[in-house]
Order: structure tokens, then C-alpha cells, then sequence
């Protein structure tokens, strides 16, 4: 048969099998009459080559598989499955951190309960622009670390308690990056030591709209202060939070902040 009709029969297209051909997985010989002899054999080789493909083994590697020992293939299953494991695990933070921004979007569109309560993870968090920000070879290596690794660690922010106690105008704002413990952990990330972990708990956030973060105003502030004084909150630390994404609003380009304090 000719090199199209085997392919038909394989269900694949024939540049695929011409492929294979060239790289001498199957051995089809060539008549005079230009058709090949195509065997049984040759479709087994071209399917088992497939599946290996299908994952991801390189079409040289499918083609030494075939004189490898079990053993031999065993270590490179293992391999790829742990890298497979790897890469899933990856892909489940990137889907959470997909779902929380989300969530951030439904609370700023719906334009209620913009002030929410829930448990925090313990963080670490880098604070390299703004007031009071200091470049030390740790934090320059920290930061250097977290910026390689978004989407896994996010964009913190800091507003000095006292400016705010002040009513400082602008208040004393630091923005800088951040991760939280579980993430740091699936990663394996290693930190200078004079990053220090933030522990978590119960928390207030409050979602804020606004063009500079850096000229943030106490009256930015007032829901959730006047929440705070509701609950009989004691402001005690800096308030920390997350800039989780820039946008438009009516025609005005402003960043979503979510800012909060411990419970």
C-alpha cells in the first residue's frame, strides 16, 4: 500500500508516518511500483512511539525505548512521573490564586460586604519601595527570589500605623512582594533568614479602589477604621495587605487593594 492509505489505516496523517519513516522507526520497503510493504510490525512500533509521545518523551527517546531494558524505561517513567507530579502541583496554586483573584472581582463588581472577615495564612513579606524601605543584600535577595516566582507570591503593601494614627498626608505607604507559607513551602523556597514569617489568623480585609496607593489618605481609610472602632479593634501594628490587580474604571486606571487587620 502507499504511504497515505497506511496512515488512513492508522488513523493519523501521513506526513506523521513519512516522519517516523525518515527517523527509521518503521522499515517499510519500497517497491517498484512505489508502493511500500507495510507490516503489522511497523504499526505496532508507530503506535507504541505514540503513546511514549503522548508523554512527552522526545520521538529519539521512543526510538532507543525499543532497545532499552525494563528497568531502563521504569527509571525514565519515574522520572517523568515525579516531574509530571511537579508540574501539577504548580498548576494548582496558579488555579487558586486564579480563584481568589475571582473572588476579589466579584466582591469590587457586586460593591457589598467590601469589608469581609477570614483566616490569613502565615507570610512572608518584602517591603523594597516606599517609606521606610531598606535594600540589604537579604532583601535584595528575597525579592529577587519572590519576583521569579509569580504568580505563587504576590504584591504586598504596608501603611504605617502611626502616619495613619497621625492622619498623615499621604500616609506612610511601602509596596513590595510577599508569599504565604503554604505556598513557600510547595516551592521549597528558601529565604535570607531576615525575612521574618508574619503569623496568620483571623483577620479583617477591606477592598479598596484607588489610582496612587501612594497618596492613600485616612478618608481612604474610614470603612474600615469606623468597622474597627465598631468592634472594639485595637489598631496595634502596621496595616498590611495585597495589590491584587490594575484596571479600568470609568475611565480611570486604579488599583484593587485589599488592606487588613488582625482580629
Amino acid at each position: 500500500m502507499k504511504v497515505n492509505e497506511f496512515a488512513h489505516q492508522l488513523g493519523m496523517v501521513s506526513s506523521k508516518v513519512r516522519y517516523y519513516d525518515r527517523m527509521g522507526l518503521i522499515q517499510g520497503e519500497r517497491q517498484d511500483n512505489n508502493y511500500r510493504n507495510f507490516t503489522p510490525q511497523d504499526a505496532l512500533n508507530i503506535y507504541h512511539a505514540q503513546m511514549l509521545r503522548s508523554f512527552d518523551m522526545s520521538i529519539q527517546e521512543s526510538l532507543n525505548a525499543k532497545n532499552e531494558e525494563l528497568d531502563q524505561i521504569d527509571e525514565w517513567v519515574g522520572a517523568h512521573a515525579e516531574s509530571l507530579e511537579e508540574q501539577i502541583r504548580w498548576q494548582e496554586i496558579k488555579l487558586l490564586r486564579l480563584k481568589e483573584m475571582q473572588a476579589y472581582f466579584q466582591m469590587m463588581k457586586d460593591g457589598r460586604e467590601r469589608i469581609a472577615q477570614f483566616s490569613r495564612d502565615n507570610s512572608y513579606n518584602v517591603w523594597n519601595f516606599g517609606t521606610g524601605a531598606v535594600r540589604t543584600p537579604g532583601v535584595q535577595k528575597a525579592v529577587e527570589i519572590l519576583s521569579e516566582n509569580m504568580p505563587f507570591s504576590y504584591i504586598a503593601i504596608k501603611i504605617g500605623l502611626q502616619s495613619v494614627i497621625e492622619d498623615r498626608r499621604p500616609l506612610d505607604v511601602s509596596i513590595g512582594l510577599g508569599i504565604l507559607e503554604r505556598n513557600k513551602k510547595k516551592l521549597n523556597l528558601k529565604l535570607p533568614a531576615e525575612v521574618e514569617r508574619k503569623e496568620g489568623g483571623e483577620i479583617l480585609q477591606y477592598m479598596l479602589e484607588i489610582s496612587d496607593p501612594f497618596q492613600l489618605t485616612r478618608s481612604d481609610l474610614n470603612p474600615l477604621l469606623a468597622e474597627c472602632r465598631q468592634r472594639n479593634i485595637e489598631l496595634k501594628e502596621d496595616l498590611i495587605g495585597r495589590i491584587y490587580l490594575s484596571y479600568m474604571k470609568n475611565g480611570m486606571f486604579v488599583h484593587g487593594i485589599g488592606v487588613s487587620v488582625e482580629l
